[in-house]
């Protein structure tokens, strides 16, 4: 059972500093690119403007980088709810996204608001509300696994890489592109190595592709399918182990019902997350 019990927070607009933020958190630039940080009560809000080319998806903001940016404000939200400054390491561990409908043009800021609904040194589960031009653009509610830095580092030593430094990109690259082919009915993205540039900023010194990244890539197998202009109306994803540098990764998209695809992402073989994706018109 989660804790319910809060720590004092200001009660008013407070702004947050970035760079003591960044001390309790396990991501870094480009990956964390939110800007005008600041709390009002219990809620974690921040902004921030889309940085992927555009696409057939119709809307200011891609939902794989919504959801990126959606769950860094709900981990920043858990961080802030702590009574210290220890860095942790929140892994996503399940998420569920819905989307609406919004006519604000590819490139309008996104406005992002997180509350902390359940929170334990273990676990946690944050709500975060979007918007963008006045209206609603999308709700996430994100479950995370709570590691301290000492257990993360432990927990993932083989994977720990001196030479991967997570500060040399000014913003996140474009996802890998990888080879497409078909399998009956199920449409394949392969990437034969996952590059280092599609971990930016995820884990210092220990490069994994986040699973918003793996999100995307799967959303882009699924509007290969779809081949029209589409917004994403709803998502279910569950993550289950990392996608590292190095690895040989599949994302693998099949069509259910019009419009809905199940979709999971595996590295070296193994499965590493599963999604639902439901897709419309705009």
């Amino acid at each position: 059972m989660l804790d319910h019990s809060r720590t004092s927070l200001p009660t008013l607009f407070s702004p947050v500093d970035r760079d003591q933020l960044l001390q309790r958190i396990c991501v870094r630039a480009p990956y964390f690119a939110l800007q005008d940080l600041r709390l009002f009560d219990h809620t974690f809000m921040a902004e921030a403007t889309a940085e992927s080319r555009a696409t057939a998806e119709q809307g200011p903001m891609q939902a794989s980088e919504i959801s990126r940016h959606a769950a860094i404000c709900g981990l920043c939200a858990v961080a802030l709810d702590f009574d210290d400054d220890d860095r942790r390491y929140y892994l996503a561990q399940d998420a569920t996204y819905t989307g609406f409908a919004n006519d604000a043009p590819y490139g309008t800021t996104v406005s992002f608001s997180a509350t902390v609904l359940e929170r334990n040194k273990r676990q946690a589960i944050a709500e975060i509300t979007i918007t963008s031009g006045g209206h609603d653009l999308a709700h996430l509610r994100v479950t995370y696994t709570i590691l301290s830095e000492a257990s993360f580092r432990r927990l993932f030593r083989s994977k720990y890489d001196p030479e991967f430094s997570v500060l040399h990109y000014d913003r996140m690259p474009e996802p890998p592109t990888g080879v497409f082919s078909t399998e009956g009915d199920t449409g394949v993205l392969t990437l034969p190595e996952v590059p280092r540039e599609a971990c930016a900023g995820h884990f210092e010194n220990f490069p994994a592709m986040p699973v918003a990244v793996l999100m995307g890539q799967l959303g882009v197998v699924a509007s290969r399918h779809y081949n029209a202009p589409y917004r994403v109306a709803a998502a279910t994803m569950s993550a289950l182990d990392f996608c590292w540098a190095g690895e040989t990764a599949r994302f693998e998209v099949t069509p259910t019902v019009p419009g809905t695809y199940a979709c999971t992402a595996t590295a070296s073989g193994s499965m590493v997350s599963e999604m639902t994706l439901h897709l419309t018109v705009p």
